[in-house]
């Protein structure tokens, strides 16, 4: 393969690499991205003439215009530019690609293919990214050496220039010491933006799963499985034990309708102190949680939350009137939060007697329904003395009267409360949950609505629980009098049924989430904590003592000690550097040696740079009649001899050399060239 056609194929294959990772990171644009793969896998295969490229250039050359145009209109507007630029940019790499090859367009293909790769690092680039990247790395480096070749070879007239196996072998075993080496760079200077800038993340508006309202007015269908992942979460304090029973709380409601639920904007403040959630137990659990960005800005963790601590400096942790946990600013979610693993005693709920109450006008709130809802919270808790019993006999109700179904109503007439507790018998979640809170506030008792996430999936790679938009769920929350909100869950077996094994592609999903996921918590996300983490592992290994975690929630922060192993990574990168440096400056001995007397010639008013051939230097040394000439003979001789030659000296002819380099520069440092320029001039 000539080098002109292995060079057009190295950018064209840069190019569909390029376009491979923008497609994955900002999206699949049908129309642009498939014309423009077409078009560069033709350009592979096939290399036009010069007169059929002009035809081609003197076709786009108008789309070009208009594609400029439609480019500065979406400027001025204000919307996302970048998509239109990008359709620019392909259109020109399409063109400069289908040229014929002898058109001098190298430095084009490099830019446009650089610029496309540039624009797939303007939105949040995944793993798809990083393996184009790595790949990109590779034919660039390839493509530059054999452009350079080509280039050579052109100015000095070689017609035929090949390119073996294994020189193109040497030039990838290049890029890999090239990446390498990026890689040291990369771990040794953490990033101090946390918070990658979220361009191209789509928000996971509910389809079906978690939504900012609560209603049970659906009918004629049922809910279909949406796998999308909205949470990643990782215990470094261990793993609890009922992983698949923890409920991640996200929002709190108030007022219902009859159909929805709602949050009243005037809600007083319904809030426990934290001391009250502090005294249901010892047991704390710590979470580190990867959110998704939701079309609600809400912090899921498990319930009661004691401290929570953002990891990306672009969002605030809030909480509001409700006690609910949100946040403020932009980014994608990722905080750390300490909750309390136990629950209340029951013996210790039962005595809970009178006391605060928050907001009576709201969370005892009902609105109009029959009489027999009312009858049928009396009939459950008839002869019971305290909150509690009554709680868990209305709750057990529907765990052994009722059971779960994602099939909805038929009709409106079905989908209602009434229907649900005295014909229906099953629902889904919200059904049960709605129909507990209707009936406890039915007795007096202050409860309300949550939804949020039940349970999830673990991950063994990635090691952390995968809570997805079918494991959305509601649940309840009732008020107890110096504990706080404690939650029940009423819906039966079945619950969290997940679609997650219903598709073959499934177990390799999770292998890809479990590689996006540490991409983004090692490349995109990686910070100074990050980057103690990474060192104290290291450090682990070689038998260190593990030191205790600094800058947890619930934890005064802990003195950084041990090897700053930033600046060590910097020193050996350093003295790596420095070592290949002299080690490439190294010559044979025969070449060392002809350059000191190279040198020499040039102080002593000879002209002696590199463009200078070793026998017309000695030439001129001869012509002048120089005592240096008799010496100086030998030793070019020899030089030559083993640099062009290949002949291999042996010690004694080295020893001659050096020899022959003492007294040749002895006798350049006692006469020196003519005074005359011309008698200097080769």
């Amino acid at each position: 393969m000539s080098l002109d056609l292995l060079h057009r194929r190295l950018v064209v294959a840069m190019g569909l690499v390029a376009l491979t990772a923008f497609a994955g990171g900002a999206g699949f644009e049908p129309i642009s991205t498939v014309l423009a793969a077409l078009a560069l896998t033709l350009a592979f295969v096939w290399q036009p003439e010069s007169d059929v490229s002009l035809r081609v250039e003197r076709f786009l050359l108008p789309l070009a215009i208009i594609m400029a145009l439609r480019a500065l209109y979406v400027f001025v507007i204000g919307d996302d530019v970048v998509i239109p630029v990008v359709d620019l940019l392909l259109l020109l790499l399409c063109a400069e690609a289908l040229r014929s090859l002898d058109a001098p367009n190298d430095s084009r293909l490099y830019y446009l293919t650089f610029a496309l790769i540039l624009a797939a690092a303007a939105y949040r680039p995944g793993v798809l990214f990083a393996l184009t990247f790595v790949t990109y790395v590779v034919l660039a480096t390839v493509a530059l050496v054999v452009g350079h070749l080509r280039r050579k070879a052109e100015q000095h007239r070689v017609r035929e220039a090949l390119v073996s196996r294994r020189f193109l072998a040497g030039m990838v075993v290049l890029s890999g010491v090239t990446l390498m080496m990026s890689g040291f760079v990369f771990v040794a200077f953490p990033r101090f933006s946390s918070g990658w800038a979220a361009r191209g993340e789509v928000l996971a508006t509910s389809i079906a799963g978690f939504s900012d309202q609560v209603s049970i007015g659906e009918h004629g269908s049922r809910i279909y499985p949406n796998p999308e992942i909205v949470l990643r979460v990782e215990f470094p304090d261990g793993t609890p034990e009922d992983l698949f029973s923890l409920h991640w709380r996200g929002r709190s409601y108030d007022r219902f309708d009859g159909v929805r639920w709602s949050r009243s904007n005037s809600l007083l403040p319904s809030i426990g102190p934290a001391r009250w959630y502090e005294a249901w137990g010892e047991g704390r659990v710590r979470q580190q949680i990867y959110s998704a960005p939701l079309d609600v800005p809400v912090l899921f963790a498990l319930h009661p939350l004691l401290d929570v601590r953002s990891n990306n400096p672009r969002i605030e942790p809030l909480f509001d009137n409700a006690g609910d946990h949100i946040y403020w600013g932009s980014g994608v979610p990722s905080y750390e939060v300490l909750s309390v693993a136990d629950r209340p005693a029951p013996e210790a709920l039962r005595e809970a007697g009178s006391g605060f109450s928050p907001a009576r006008a709201y969370y005892t709130q009902l609105p109009p329904l029959p009489q027999r809802v009312s009858d049928l919270a009396d009939s459950l808790t008839q002869g019971l003395d305290n909150n509690y019993d009554r709680v868990t006999a209305i709750n057990d109700f529907f765990h052994t009267e009722f059971d779960y179904t994602l099939q909805l109503p038929r009709s409106a007439r079905e989908a209602t409360l009434d229907y649900f507790l005295f014909e229906r018998g099953e629902g889904h979640c919200e059904y049960f949950s709605t129909a507990m809170v209707i009936l406890l506030r039915g007795l007096g008792i202050h409860a309300r609505e949550v939804n949020g996430f039940l349970g999830g999936q673990w991950n063994d790679f990635g090691q952390y629980l995968a809570v997805t938009q079918n494991e959305a769920h509601s649940w309840v929350e009732v008020w107890f009098p110096g504990f706080g909100w404690v939650q029940f869950d009423p819906t039966p077996g079945g619950t969290g049924a997940s679609a997650a094994g219903t598709s073959w592609l499934w177990p390799g999903r999770f292998l890809f989430d479990g590689l996006q996921h540490r991409w983004n918590k090692w490349v995109l996300d990686y910070n100074m904590e990050s980057q103690s983490g990474l060192y104290q592992r290291i450090a682990e290994l070689f038998g260190a003592e593990p030191r205790a975690r600094a800058n947890s929630p619930g934890q005064a922060p802990a003195a950084r000690v041990g090897v700053d192993w930033t600046t060590f990574i910097v020193v050996v990168m350093a003295l790596s550097t420095f070592v290949l440096l002299m080690r490439s400056r190294r010559h044979p001995l025969e070449v060392g040696l002809y350059l000191r007397f190279r040198e020499s010639c040039s102080r002593a008013g000879f002209r002696a740079d590199a463009g200078v051939a070793p026998l017309l230097l000695l030439d001129e040394l001869a012509r002048v009649g120089h005592p240096a000439h008799t010496r100086a003979r030998r030793l070019v001789d020899y030089y030559l001899r083993s640099r062009f030659g290949g002949q291999e000296l042996d010690a004694e002819q080295q020893q001659e050399m050096k020899k022959d380099l003492s007294e040749a520069r002895r006798a350049l440092r006692r006469t020196r060239a003519p005074i005359d320029p011309a008698a200097a001039r080769l």
